[in-house]
């Protein structure tokens, strides 16, 4: 598996307090850069593909987890706005034109857009949908270390 795509299921698998969460994906992305954001987005489309529609029916529309604010606040408070807001955008028509079978995305932020205004921001937001879902997922009575093999398996593959 690619370092940063390591990394990356680290920072969602590994129990933080969200300011921790944020230094550790702060510091991270000081390591690794855009691949640290890239990996983490594929780590939270795989972890919806699979989970987050019910029966993984990835024809209905799955909107990412609003984390709670005082998650967001962490990354700033207009900064940690914008950064959920883009990604939400992002990942809503990445969703679309996977739903329509296109390699084209609609006009709007790229995830190198992403990574360049937000950096380890990114991540840790990211980090932390995909890892409160793990959480969630488990308290609902689901294997933990079954979901997060999954991602696992999908970064591993995005690694080869």
């Amino acid at each position: 598996m690619h370092p940063s795509a390591e990394r990356a299921l680290d920072l969602i698998s590994t129990r933080r307090t969200p300011p921790q969460l944020l230094k550790s994906s702060q510091a991270a992305w000081n390591e690794h850069g855009y691949p640290l954001t890239y990996a983490c987005f594929m780590a939270l489309v795989a972890f919806t593909d699979t989970f987050g529609a019910p029966d993984g029916d990835v024809s209905q529309e799955v909107v990412i987890p609003r984390p709670p604010s005082e998650v967001i606040l962490l990354a700033g408070r207009r900064r940690g706005e914008e950064c959920l807001d883009m990604l939400n955008d992002l990942f809503t028509r990445v969703r679309e034109a996977d739903r329509d079978r296109t390699q084209e995305l609609a006009p709007g932020p790229s995830l190198e857009d992403l990574d360049k205004n937000y950096k380890g921001n990114a991540a840790y937001l990211m980090a932390y949908i995909v890892g409160s879902g793990v959480e969630t997922l488990a308290e609902e009575g689901q294997d933990a270390d079954r979901v997060l093999d999954s991602v696992a398996q999908f970064l591993e593959q995005l690694s080869s």
